[in-house]
């Protein structure tokens, strides 16, 4: 999912429609191996720039200390590093999480699973090199068996790991749940007009200018048509989307998405191109959207109807990519 192009230029866009138009503020960095845009209303000059940015980068640098799978010193690697039984004191990141997975995966008969860390290993999507052509479905099925939800205890925010080996994974759900963070510090300095955006997830609360929501648009799959291109409103609301059009390998030819199907351990095989979703939480719309994407379309839009989600399916037909919506996405994109 994007902004429309570039953020900086629609918002600025935005501003000008209108000689008293409030001061739109801006900044942007690198954080959990992605970029992040804050873009905010400035109704008074409560907060310059510069201390939005100073609160903002010390709550990125908590949550990838906590939740960087790739930094040795981080909390999940200690976790991962723990012995099997052994109860362990987390953070509040950490457990809330684990806790967010827990629920999706419970609410999606199991397409999500934060435990696939070895599977995550084994092709080529973590730290070791991308080399498939010494691996086997032997070598797949012993990680396989050093995974699993049910793998793992949490109480309150004591974790015990069940399962020997076992190692969490949570980017399913992390750059939502960074986003909701970020979002509560700008609540907390007192900015109610605001959109936080991290590697394509997006947070609003208000409006940019008085009688307008924001407007974001999500991206169309590599070679799909510009017209399934979607722009949603967005107010007080969360988006997030999952795809397999950006990060993938190529073995012998064959073109393997990151997202791994937890039922098999293998890349999802699935028909369906992207999957948006909107919900008030960010990190429950990420862990959604990347659970759906191993699904079809109908077992995903029976999914969104049984949870009432505003849902957004881009799948692969055989007559061209289609379009699938949830009736609570079609009340959200009709209601202006």
């Amino acid at each position: 999912m994007k902004l429309l192009p570039p953020v900086c230029a629609l918002l600025a866009l935005l501003s000008l429609a209108s000689s008293a138009a409030p001061r739109m503020r801006h900044i942007a960095g690198d954080t959990m191996g992605t970029t992040y845009t804050i873009q905010w209303r400035q109704d008074s000059p409560r907060q310059s720039p510069h201390q939005v940015l100073l609160a903002v980068q010390q709550q990125l640098q908590q949550i990838n200390a906590g939740l960087s799978v790739f930094r040795p010193d981080s909390e999940i690697t200690r976790v991962n590093q723990a012995p099997t039984g052994q109860p362990i004191m987390v953070s509040e990141d950490l457990s809330t999480v684990v806790a967010i997975a827990s629920q999706i995966s419970d609410n999606t008969d199991g397409a999500l699973d934060i435990t696939l860390g070895p599977v995550i290993e084994f092709w080529g999507f973590g730290h070791q090199p991308r080399d498939l052509n010494h691996k086997n479905r032997g070598q797949l099925e012993r990680a396989r068996s050093h995974t699993g939800m049910a793998g793992f205890e949490l109480q309150q925010r004591t974790l015990t790991k069940q399962i020997a080996g076992l190692a969490f994974n949570p980017s399913a759900v992390a750059k939502g749940y960074g986003v909701d963070r970020v979002a509560l510090v700008l609540d907390q300095l007192g900015i109610d007009h605001y959109l936080v955006e991290i590697g394509g997830e997006v947070k609003t609360r208000g409006q940019p200018q008085p009688g307008r929501d924001w407007q974001v648009a999500v991206t169309r799959p590599e070679k799909l048509s510009l017209a399934l291109q979607q722009i949603v409103p967005l107010k007080n609301l969360s988006m997030a989307t999952s795809g397999n059009y950006v990060n993938f390998i190529e073995n012998n030819g064959v073109r393997l998405g990151h997202i791994i199907d937890p039922r098999s351990g293998y890349p999802s095989l699935s028909d369906t191109l992207s999957v948006t979703v909107v919900h008030s939480s960010c990190a429950v719309a990420d862990a959604y959207a990347t659970a759906l994407m191993v699904l079809d379309a109908e077992r995903a839009l029976a999914i969104a109807r049984r949870h009432s989600l505003a849902v957004m399916i881009i799948e692969q037909s055989s007559t061209g990519p289609r379009s699938h919506f949830s009736e609570s996405f079609k009340r959200l994109i009709h209601r202006h």
